[in-house]
């Protein structure tokens, strides 16, 4: 039986690990990190100092809607427009009450983002929330476009690493198919894990969210790595389906 590896927030994996198990697939809940919050190097009132410039936020995750909405000042809620990177984030700054002014028609990822034509029309500035180590690309786009950036890390990933328990069960599998949401999980796998226990998930196919993980995950040895429908649970349940030959009860 295939056990497919599960490699996000604990939350998240456990949520998708018992839709696979309705379908009679088995999982490995293993979440290479949790997150907690940080105090951010930037104040966003000062980043946003000139009034006559446009005054843009950008959300890279729901998470970073919950931590980063505390760091807004509320006189100047008003002014901002609010731009995010997936669905997902945006239905969360929409759950606290914001609207979204910037999202990609198509895509979820920082470059589709930066493809929309409204960013290159009078660039003013921008605040980036996220955390450390991620985003160089919506960064380097926008500055790119003409916009002052900051980036207000408001929360940081803190790293899990595997336990007995889920290395054994790797090990112990005949057929895995493991699935990746960051580069950060997929270094500390790389890093922590046995070298026998990487180099079967490395032969084992894979499914990932974004080309750049995909290319990540390549230039490391894998050769069977797939993109995933979407970033989202749903979608991975669906192309975890697909790639199992089960399906889908919808």
């Amino acid at each position: 039986m295939t056990q497919v590896v599960l490699t996000r927030p604990l939350e998240s994996s456990r949520e998708l690990a018992g839709q696979l198990d309705m379908h009679g697939l088995a999982s490995i809940v293993m979440p290479l990190y949790t997150f907690a919050a940080r105090e951010p190097e930037v104040d966003p009132g000062s980043a946003w100092s000139d009034p006559e410039k446009r005054s843009l936020a950008v959300f890279t995750s729901p998470r970073a809607v919950r931590y980063g909405l505390a760091h807004i000042p509320t006189d100047r809620e008003l002014a901002l427009e609010f731009a995010v990177v997936g669905a997902a984030t945006r239905r969360k700054l929409e759950k606290y009450g914001y609207s979204v002014h910037l999202q990609a028609k198509q895509g979820y990822t920082s470059e589709d983002l930066l493809r929309e034509p409204e960013l290159a029309a009078e660039p003013g500035q921008a605040v980036i929330f996220c955390a450390p180590g991620g985003r160089d690309a919506l960064t380097k786009g926008l500055t790119a476009l003409g916009w002052e950036v900051s980036s207000a890390m408001v929360y940081e990933r803190l790293p899990l690493l595997p336990e007995s328990s889920q290395v054994q069960a790797l090990s112990d599998a005949d057929d895995l198919l493991s699935t990746w949401t960051s580069i950060s999980a997929l270094e500390l796998a790389r890093e922590s894990l046995p070298v026998e226990v990487w180099t079967k998930i490395l032969r084992a196919p894979a499914l990932v969210i974004s080309g750049r993980i995909q290319h990540h995950l390549q230039q490391l040895g894998a050769n069977r790595v797939l993109r995933a429908d979407g970033p989202g649970n749903k979608e991975l349940l669906q192309s975890i389906l697909r790639l199992t030959g089960r399906q889908t009860s919808a």
